[in-house]
């Protein structure tokens, strides 16, 4: 199955500059975000899986190791569903109901 990660809509963002705050009010919680966490953060909208991502910081570092990257991506990824700010759509499941 192809998964998307996708925001919650009812996390609340901060913009501190070159840092995002996250705020989570179901669980009464805020998360700071660098710059890197705070792009991977902005392409959780549903659309963008995790070989997207890779490819958008690629081009952000490209003096980085493209498994490096991976593994930040997956990381924070994995940290930001720990924090339940974020889920995993069904990317197929998402495209029919869009195609509607």
């Amino acid at each position: 199955m192809n998964c998307l990660p996708q925001a919650r809509v009812d996390v609340r963002n901060v913009d501190l500059g070159s840092e995002l705050v996250i705020y989570d009010e179901r669980h009464g919680l805020f998360h700071i975000l660098n710059s890197t966490a705070r792009r991977i953060w902005q392409l959780c909208d549903g659309s963008h899986g995790v070989d997207d991502i890779v490819g958008e910081l690629t081009r952000m570092f490209p003096q980085t190791a493209v498994e490096t990257l991976r593994q930040d991506v997956e990381r924070t990824l994995a940290s930001l569903k720990q924090k339940e700010v974020i889920v995993w759509q069904d990317a197929l499941k998402l495209n029919e109901e869009r195609a509607g």
